[in-house]
């Protein structure tokens, strides 16, 4: 794998703050949670709608038949998901080498690596799902999962029909009981500011049972956004007699969901294991009786686990040491790779250094050389529809004339890095200092730890870092409006404020498939020739490395992986 020196030698050739530094807490702080992490991405390409509804339309599919896709590397084989082997042919234990331990098995949302444990246990009403097909283009679907189906009844009230045969693993019933205790707890104020969790439904501001198995939801906002979103993230059908009272808190350790694996033991610091529900309520494909986690921090030694059988599933060990391995797929995830611009400060307060920055970034040499396929060129956020809009080309002569125009050469930037949310961040940081020292920046980097960083991109504007890497999973649920509200609005994080601009992405979750569509386009192609604000680099895919009988062909491309998507045998 070509190292960052290599690829700089090969590949370099010679707003204002206003109110925003007073806005709400952003949508990134909302994912963060101290610790969110860990999704990969796939590329910057047009969402293509192929047979798929209006994604506001009522919906109705059973949780595992949604179809295959995102990308496979290595020689994973990729059948079809109705393929599976009508006998197990594989062993009773399936060890996956988690990046983390999780915090605790609460239901409540603690970042990527725990849910990589708990939405095995405990599961949500609506699963968003992002594929590829066999041609490359992104398909996106709901799929129900505890909810069958739904409809918009107004512009910010939804019914939701309720899955009925669906029993929790202490034998209740799953009803709209169950689902209103559930989001009474998950919503609790009080709760979550104990626990240092965050209110991941505060987008919902209605929650009422209408009969045994249908409920109404109300949202602040119109758009289905609320549904994709924050209640995909943040809640979990919980019963309701296990969590009354003081009962939820034995869930820290001893949850009960409707998943198809059941908590059985955790020695902390060392192995979690889950066990298969053997009469689950819904019809599954053969799977390993138990899953038991190991932690393995590095990327590298996840990977390692799976060459020497330790593991049989490496969870997001990045697309260099996958491609080391036999078997890897880029799946079950994705993330929007980036260079975030204080556009509020010198010098990217003004837009010929901004553009040149741009300019400065050979996207090509790192997708290739970095992300060894697992990645596309980004202009905008993956899988959002962008028409014609293409990444901006590397041109480094035009870099430097923009800096000398803008009296900018030499100027001091210090690159702010530390988020860690894929495994090529150390790498990138290395290179984006090539890049821009190259046309006449004098970049120094500087290494953070999480906290930190976390707090210096949730700062007001002006007080935030000159630049920054920033990757974010925003876009990845159909809907788009809260992504630009966050990234370019004058209440986000993104250190951009410009009305004129953020009026034109209002609204689109009430737009119908095609002109949402053509609204995100002719916003982003405004964004990107106008203002310039920050440096889409890469639409990046998770990469995971598996042993030979494990087939993740069948994983959505977007955000976290349920086992009754993988294949056995």
């Amino acid at each position: 794998m070509t190292d960052s020196n290599e690829l700089r030698d090969r590949g370099i050739g010679g707003g204002r703050a206003g109110e925003a530094g007073r806005r709400r807490l952003s949508r990134r702080a909302a994912l963060r949670l101290g610790g969110v992490a860990g999704l990969g991405v796939a590329g910057a390409a047009l969402i293509g709608c192929g047979d798929s509804e209006d994604p506001t339309a009522t919906a109705t599919a059973a949780a595992t038949d949604a179809p295959s896709g995102g990308g496979s590397g290595g020689s994973s084989a990729t059948p079809a998901a109705t393929d599976a082997p009508a006998e197990a042919a594989f062993p009773d234990e399936f060890v996956v080498a988690n990046a983390a331990e999780p915090p605790d098995l609460l239901p409540w949302f603690s970042g990527f690596e725990q849910a990589l444990v708990t939405r095995q246990i405990y599961q949500t009403m609506i699963e968003p799902r992002l594929t590829l097909a066999a041609d490359g283009s992104p398909q996106w679907e709901l799929v129900g999962v505890l909810a069958e189906s739904w409809e918009r009844e107004d512009d910010t009230t939804w019914l939701l029909q309720l899955r009925e045969g669906v029993t929790f693993h202490n034998g209740e019933p799953w009803n709209a009981d169950a689902a209103v205790a559930s989001y009474e707890l998950l919503s609790n104020s009080d709760l979550i500011e104990e626990l240092q969790k965050f209110d991941l439904l505060r987008a919902i501001t209605g929650f009422e049972k209408v009969d045994e198995m249908s409920v109404r939801v109300t949202t602040a906002s119109p758009g289905t956004e609320p549904l994709t979103l924050f209640l995909r993230i943040g809640f979990s059908g919980l019963p309701a007699s296990a969590i009354a009272d003081e009962g939820w808190r034995d869930f820290a350790e001893n949850p009960i969901g409707t998943g198809p694996y059941r908590f059985k033991s955790w020695n902390r610091g060392d192995e979690l294991e889950l066990e298969l529900v053997s009469e689950h309520w819904a019809e599954l494909p053969p799977m390993p009786e138990t899953v038991k986690f190991i932690t393995r921090p590095e990327a590298s030694v996840r990977a390692l686990t799976v060459d020497t059988g330790e593991a049989h599933f490496a969870y997001n060990i990045g697309a260099e040491n996958a491609s080391q391995l036999d078997h890897w797929i880029a799946a079950g995830g994705f993330q929007s790779t980036s260079l975030r611009l204080n556009n509020t400060t010198a010098p990217f307060d003004d837009i010929r250094v901004r553009r040149a920055a741009n300019l400065a970034i050979d996207r090509t040499a790192i997708v290739n050389s970095v992300f060894n396929g697992a990645a596309r060129e980004a202009a905008f956020f993956a899988f959002q529809p962008v028409g014609d809009l293409e990444p901006f080309a590397y041109d480094p002569e035009e870099a430097q004339r923009l800096l000398a125009e803008a009296g900018a050469e030499g100027v001091e930037i210090e690159l702010v890095w530390g988020e860690l949310r894929i495994p090529e961040e150390p790498q990138l940081a290395e290179i984006y200092k090539g890049y821009l020292d190259a046309v006449g920046f004098d970049v120094t980097l500087s290494r953070v730890e999480r906290a930190v960083y976390n707090e210096a991109s949730g700062a007001a504007f002006e007080d935030q870092p000159q630049l920054m890497i920033e990757t974010t999973s925003s876009g990845n649920y159909g809907d788009v409006e809260g992504a630009f509200d966050d990234k370019y609005g004058c209440e986000g994080s993104g250190t951009f404020c410009e009305p004129d601009a953020e009026a034109t992405w209002q609204g689109l979750g009430l737009l119908d498939f095609e002109e949402r569509n053509a609204q995100v386009a002719a916003s982003a192609q405004l964004l990107h020739e106008e203002y310039a604000p920050r440096v889409w680099v890469a639409a990046v895919q998770q990469a995971h490395g598996h042993a030979d009988w494990v087939d993740p062909s069948g994983l959505p491309v977007n955000l976290y992986i349920r086992f009754e998507e993988l294949r056995f045998g």
